[in-house]
């Protein structure tokens, strides 16, 4: 399933998306999401931002130092510095959180880790989310794709430098201009 976000690659600055990116994130029926843009840190950018802004509880993970909650800048979650520790983490975790993965697909290229992520990722992708436990995995990367059936598993959006949109985060609210 892909879907195309808008942004428009020819202005300089923030990263312009649809309005309710975050809330058809969380609405997704699928728990694994893939960005595909080139601009994978200017959209980690964008949802620190909207992070800070909004309240709502995202994270990141970096190589060696975890899961980090954007929202609050250095708490990070125990127990998750290596990759397959923080997918088991989202994995048995009862929070709300939507967690974001840059740049995964080409990390796990030549890791010795693929085949442990790849089966993290399927048994994630194959969760249903039960009431307000909602956890979602978004992987950012210049174009998301894995085998061993894990690209089934996730709902794909696509950003669209052509789109003609011109759009902003402002006071928490996506605003077209």
């Amino acid at each position: 399933m892909e879907k195309r976000i808008a942004s428009n690659a020819a202005e300089p600055g923030p990263v312009f998306v649809t309005p309710q990116l975050f809330e058809r994130i969380v609405a997704s029926p699928r728990a694994l999401i893939a960005i595909d843009t080139q601009r994978g840190e200017e959209i980690l950018g964008q949802f620190r931002h909207f992070a800070v802004r909004s309240g709502n509880s995202i994270y990141a993970f970096g190589d060696g130092l975890g899961i980090i909650s954007l929202r609050e800048g250095g708490v990070s979650a125990p127990g998750s510095a290596r990759l397959p520790e923080a997918l088991r983490f989202i994995q048995t975790s009862p929070q709300f959180g939507v967690y974001l993965f840059l740049e995964l697909a080409s990390q796990l290229r030549y890791s010795p880790l693929r085949t442990q992520v790849l089966a993290l990722l399927r048994q994630i992708g194959r969760t249903r989310n039960a009431g307000g436990n909602v956890r979602k995995v978004v992987l950012i990367d210049a174009r998301v794709s894995f085998s061993e059936g894990v690209d089934d598993l996730m709902e794909r959006f696509t950003d669209d430098p052509g789109g003609g949109r011109r759009l902003r985060l402002r006071d928490g609210r996506w605003l077209i201009r």
